[in-house]
C-alpha cells in the first residue's frame, strides 16, 4: 500500500506528504522536502514552526471525519502554507491511518489525477499492480478531486470550482441568458453567539441543502464565505429574478428545530439578504456579474436586516 501512494505521491507536482495520527512522516515528494528537509521517520510536530498543538487538534479532527479539512503549516525552508490533508483508505475503505496532505491547489491536483488511467498504466510496468491497488488509486484520485472542488463543511461547490464552473459555462454559451446570485445570511453570528458554533455548523448544513437543486436542473450552488452561498442559474432570464430571489429566500426561512446549549430544542427561522446579475443584462463576464451581484445583495441587507427568530419548540 506505500508503496503505491509513494509513487503516486512523487507525481504530484504540489508539496505532498503522508503522515500517521502521530504527526511521523512515512513519505513526501522532493516539492515537499524542500520545505522539510529530508525528514522521512521524523516527526512533522518536530519540523513546523510553532503549530504542534493545532497540527494535533487538525489530525485527530481528520480521524474521525470522512471529509477533508485544512492546516496551515510553517516550515523554516519557506512561507506559510495551507495544506489539504484527508485520511487514505485500504481496499477495503477503511481507514488505514495514515493521512495525506497535499499543499492546496486545485487545477494541479486535478490535471494530474484526472490522467490517472495512462498513469496508472505507468505504474503497473513499473511495479506490476494488482487490479486492486488500480481500483484504490482511482478512488484516492477522485477523494482528492472532490476536496478540491468542494466545501468541507456544506458539501457545496467551493469558490473556486464555482467561479470556474459559471466562466466556463459564459465562455461555452456566450450571451445565454443566466443569472448569478449572491445570498447572505442575515445575522448570523447571533446563532453562534446564543447556540454555539456546533448549532451554527448545523444550520449551515440546513440552508445548504435547502439550496441545492437536482443535477438535471444545471444549477451550481456554492458556499462561497462564511455565511455567503452562491448559485449560477443557467437560462434564467431578468424578469423572472424576482421570482426566483424570493423562492431562494423562501426557502432559507423554512423552520429548522436544533439543540442550543442549554439542551433545549429550540427552532431557527433564518433569513437572506439577496441580489442577482443577470447574463446578457448586466454584463457577460464572470467578473462583472459579480460585482453586480455582490452590490445588488449588500443594498437588499442594508434595505431590510430583520434577526433571525429563535424560540423553543414545545
Amino acid at each position: 500500500m506505500l508503496a503505491g501512494i509513494r509513487t503516486v505521491v512523487s507525481a504530484l507536482k504540489n508539496p505532498a506528504i503522508v503522515i500517521d495520527l502521530s504527526g511521523r512522516i512515512h513519505c513526501a515528494n522532493a516539492e515537499a522536502i524542500a520545505l522539510t528537509g529530508d525528514a522521512e521517520g521524523a516527526s512533522l510536530l518536530d519540523i513546523v514552526v510553532s503549530q504542534e498543538e493545532q497540527l494535533l487538534t487538525r489530525l485527530a479532527r481528520m480521524a474521525r471525519s470522512s471529509a477533508s479539512s485544512y492546516v496551515r503549516l510553517t516550515f523554516p525552508n519557506g512561507p506559510p502554507t495551507i495544506f489539504n490533508g484527508a485520511m487514505l483508505r485500504g481496499d477495503d475503505g477503511r481507514n488505514n491511518g495514515l493521512i495525506l496532505l497535499v499543499a492546496d491547489n486545485a487545477s494541479a491536483l486535478i490535471g494530474k489525477f484526472l490522467n490517472l488511467k495512462s498513469h496508472s498504466r505507468r505504474i503497473r510496468q513499473q511495479m506490476d499492480h494488482s487490479h486492486r491497488r488500480q481500483r484504490a488509486l482511482r478512488q484516492e484520485a477522485a477523494q482528492l478531486k472532490r476536496l478540491s472542488e468542494t466545501d468541507p463543511l456544506t458539501g457545496l461547490l467551493n469558490v473556486r470550482a464555482f467561479e470556474e464552473k459559471v466562466r466556463r459555462a459564459l465562455a461555452d454559451r456566450p450571451g445565454r441568458p443566466g443569472a448569478l446570485i449572491f445570498l447572505d445570511l442575515n445575522e448570523f453570528k447571533h446563532v453562534n453567539d446564543a447556540h454555539g458554533h456546533e448549532a451554527g455548523d448545523k444550520v449551515l448544513k440546513h440552508v445548504a441543502h435547502a439550496l441545492s437543486f437536482p443535477p438535471h436542473s444545471w444549477v451550481a450552488t456554492a458556499r462561497i464565505g462564511g455565511d455567503e452561498f452562491a448559485l449560477w442559474m443557467p437560462g434564467t432570464e431578468a424578469a423572472a429574478v424576482p421570482e426566483v430571489l424570493a423562492g431562494l429566500q423562501a426557502r432559507v426561512s423554512v423552520p429548522y428545530a436544533l439543540i442550543g446549549r442549554s439542551g433545549e430544542l429550540t427552532e431557527i427561522r433564518m433569513t437572506a439578504a439577496a441580489g442577482a446579475a443577470c447574463c446578457p443584462d448586466d454584463a457577460t463576464g464572470y467578473a462583472a456579474l459579480k460585482r453586480v451581484a455582490d452590490r445588488r445583495m449588500y443594498a437588499n441587507k442594508a434595505d431590510n436586516r430583520p434577526a433571525p427568530t429563535r424560540q423553543p419548540v414545545k
